[in-house]
């Protein structure tokens, strides 16, 4: 049987990771298989924290009494924990059989495919689930069904958080973790944890800055090291702790595409060459164009990209590259997550030494070229001999540091660690 909860929480308050681990103990007479937290579209508007849901497998067989109980002890609980004053709060429950999920698999896999590429609606998901025969509750508006109906029906690549809880007298108060045992938790782990601090900006990234019952959050690919991180950090004592399975750094939001068939509020990943060397613009933002012959593209690197954009302003028109993002509307742009540098252009410069003696170059026009400073003499423009010069770039990838970086998108450290 299957439990999947989402949007019970606010900014303000509550986290609904909270209510899974408070179920996982109400339910712990029964064997349960890791709890899910999954992401989804980062680009839906009307996220909280980052678009996400909780869901739970009980892998015991349950008869009807005991599925009563299940649903009631799971209600009661949403109930206590979700921000129900808050007008953006709209929680939904799903309850769905092992019968029904495995009878309905692949019309489940492409449900899950379409929350991480796509914006979908309460009444897409009431269709999903009324096909599937599942039970499900909507509490006010009910948004929460689509959701929660994505964390059951999540599959494929995951990876794990660790997330540590308050004691109920802190919620709300300042979070105190000492920095220093992070930084040393972080090289000590590596690379099976990752975005613990983001060096470049000198910031803890475990930590929430929301008033939530979430002390902190380990990230990485294995479950005893991530024990072992969590014992390494100081400060405030957590009441309890709850080992997530999660599609956290895995890029399951995107997918290649050609420019031609890319669409507003979707991740894709773009293979083409720079056509326009890229330029700053006004808020700090590093913009430049790709084609892959069959259109072009904006690519863009944010402000809060900090120290990506000067990789960024490397780039020559000729680069061939391919880029990780998702896509703003108006203009189309690919907000850059990653680029790979796949093949470099040759950059040259002019030589400003006169090729009769030596003297200095002095441009005077495309048209009649350069004049020679020592000897008078005039060298057309295309009689100027080009030097190589050495690019400040190699091939390979480049990302955002931690802080600018979504909870889907899969760090350079775990390309290749994951997939062995």
């Amino acid at each position: 049987m299957f439990i999947g909860i989402d949007d019970t929480d606010s900014r303000e308050r509550y986290c609904t990771t909270y209510i899974a681990t408070l179920l996982m103990e109400e339910l712990s007479n029964y064997k349960l298989d890791d709890p899910r937290l999954i992401r989804f579209n980062p680009m839906v508007k009307y996220k909280t924290r980052g678009n996400g849901g909780v869901a739970i497998r009980i892998l015991d067989k349950v008869d009807e009494r005991d599925k009563e109980e299940i649903k009631d002890i799971t209600l009661k609980i949403i109930e206590k924990y979700s921000d129900m004053d808050n007008d953006n709060t709209n929680p939904g429950v799903v309850f769905l059989d092992e019968e029904n999920y495995r009878n309905n698999i692949n019309l489940l896999r492409d449900y899950y495919k379409k929350t991480l590429f796509d914006i979908l609606d309460i009444n897409f998901a009431e269709d999903i689930l009324k096909k599937i025969n599942a039970d499900y509750y909507k509490f006010k508006l009910g948004r929460g069904i689509i959701g929660a109906l994505g964390a059951i029906a999540f599959f494929g690549d995951y990876t794990y958080e660790l997330i540590a809880y308050r004691k109920k007298e802190n919620w709300g108060k300042k979070r105190r973790i000492d920095k220093e045992s992070v930084i040393i938790m972080d090289k000590e782990t590596f690379p099976y944890t990752y975005d613990n601090y983001d060096y470049e900006n000198d910031k803890i990234l475990i930590a929430p800055n929301t008033p939530c019952p979430v002390l902190f959050g380990i990230r990485g690919i294995d479950k005893d090291i991530l024990i072992k991180a969590m014992e390494m950090i100081k400060g405030e004592e957590p009441e309890r702790f709850m080992i997530f399975k999660t599609n956290h750094g895995t890029d399951a939001h995107l997918r290649r595409m050609k420019i031609k068939d890319i669409y507003p509020n979707t991740g894709v990943i773009v293979y083409g060459k720079v056509v326009n060397n890229p330029k700053d613009i006004e808020g700090g933002h590093v913009i430049f164009k790709i084609s892959d012959g069959t259109g072009e593209i904006s690519c863009a690197a944010y402000e809060p990209t900090k120290g990506f954009r000067e990789i960024i302003r490397k780039l020559i028109v000729g680069d061939y590259v391919a880029v990780y993002g998702t896509v703003r509307e108006e203009p189309l742009t690919i907000n850059l997550e990653k680029i790979k540098i796949l093949r470099l252009e040759k950059k040259y410069i002019l030589d400003k030494r006169c090729p009769f003696c030596g003297g200095t170059l002095k441009a005077k026009g495309k048209k009649v070229g350069f004049k020679c400073r020592k000897c008078k003499k005039v060298i057309k423009y295309d009689k100027i001999k080009k030097i190589e010069v050495e690019r400040d770039l190699k091939i390979g990838f480049y990302e955002v540091p931690g802080s600018a970086r979504r909870h889907l998108s899969k760090p350079i450290q775990l390309i290749d660690l994951v997939e062995k």
